[in-house]
């Protein structure tokens, strides 16, 4: 018999929504025709969502990327119509590092089944990988005992 629900007390996990370990875009924000019009799309919310102006994360792009970063520079990267100026790699990456936004970055890599995650995760990765490798071999051991058995009759 299964026990009524305590209608009275408060279900204090009902609203909890666990941050995101991977940031990204919703979809529709980042929605274009071609990979060079999401990423445009991208870096725009990025410096739009920063806080700062056009004018200081240039400076500060120009700083970490020792190259002349431009306003007009970061108005053409987030132009879906001037999608043969694309933003370099490493002016993304300063993109990033400036505005520890990696959203971007994530749109960027997606085409290819891959992520960008903070590094604090990294351990937890190698330790998921370890456990893999280490069911993967239990198998081959099983296997290559069966194999053996199966021989030994």
């Amino acid at each position: 018999m299964s026990r009524k629900r305590d209608a009275f007390s408060l279900d204090l996990f009902r609203d909890y929504q666990p941050e995101p370990v991977v940031e990204r875009f919703a979809d529709d924000e980042v929605r274009a025709w071609s990979l060079a019009g999401r990423l445009s799309k991208a870096v725009a919310l990025t410096i739009d969502d920063s806080g700062m102006t056009r004018e200081q994360i240039a400076a500060a792009m120009s700083e970490i990327s020792k190259s002349n970063v431009s306003k007009a520079m970061l108005d053409a990267y987030t132009s879906q119509a001037k999608e043969q100026n694309q933003i370099s790699a490493v002016r993304l990456a300063a993109l990033v590092a400036i505005t520890g936004d990696a959203r971007a970055l994530n749109v960027l890599l997606e085409e290819a089944g891959l992520i960008a995650i903070p590094k604090k995760y990294e351990a937890l990765l190698k330790r998921e990988r370890a456990r893999e490798l280490r069911a993967l071999l239990e198998r081959e051991e099983q296997a290559a005992d069966a194999e053996w058995r199966a021989k030994q009759r």
